[in-house]
């Protein structure tokens, strides 16, 4: 079990996050012992869980967690995600700026599959999202606006995944979960200027590209404290 999730998460991840899931891995053996066991973490009454999110499509952020029993636990991630992005057309004769903020936050039940495995566990919940993005196109000659491209998001939606959760004896704990969101198409809107022209061809490549980075998908790693 332990190795089926190890591969399955390194085909896609970049070669520094396989380095650390694979010494999460290596620590995690029976041969070092370090992890507490589920014994262990309710008579250390450490049922409460503070993580700093480290990587994730979804962006940097905090997961506060609770876990009930050996079975139950609940999950609440916040999450943020800005930047830009720029490119040349083909042509040369104009200028894309991509803006996006992705802010996110996530409710989750966690059912611990103790009986397969017990640091793992499916999770389930809602997700709340503030997302924009927007294409600005302009002219390389003189720096004119010739259009902006809108995508509008839902601003809610659900989302499941599974997952690993770590406790060391001392607290300390990490996790690795993958995430799949749940929600309504984006809906788009083409702001033009007088003279331009976005026409069908070029507004289904404008949607197809904002749906393929839309992170709906993703793969968080987190350390933090158990208390």
């Amino acid at each position: 079990m332990k190795n089926l999730i190890i591969i399955i998460s390194t085909r896609h991840l970049h070669s520094p996050l396989i380095k650390i899931i694979l010494i999460i891995f290596v620590l995690n053996t029976d041969s070092f012992n370090v992890f507490a066991n589920e014994h262990n973490l309710y008579t250390q009454n450490k049922s409460f869980q503070l993580q700093a999110i480290g990587y994730s499509s979804l962006g940097t952020g905090i997961s506060f967690g609770y876990r009930f029993n050996k079975n139950i636990g609940l999950n609440f991630d916040i999450q943020s995600l800005n930047g830009t992005m720029s490119i040349d057309s083909n042509e040369g004769l104009t200028k894309e700026d991509a803006y996006y903020s992705f802010q996110t936050r996530i409710f989750n039940v966690r059912r611990y599959l103790t009986n397969i495995f017990d640091n793992f566990f499916i999770q389930y919940g809602i997700v709340s999202k503030n997302w924009d993005t927007k294409t600005i196109i302009k002219s390389n000659e003189n720096g004119q606006r010739k259009g902006i491209y809108k995508a509008k998001y839902s601003t809610n939606g659900i989302n499941f995944g599974v997952g690993m959760n770590w406790v060391f004896d001392n607290g300390l704990s990490s996790g690795l979960y993958l995430i799949k969101i749940l929600s309504k198409e984006p809906s788009f809107t083409y702001e033009l200027s007088e003279g331009w022209e976005c026409n069908s061809s070029c507004q289904s490549n404008y949607e197809s590209n904002v749906k393929k980075y839309t992170p709906n998908n993703s793969v968080n790693l987190s350390f933090g404290y158990n208390f």
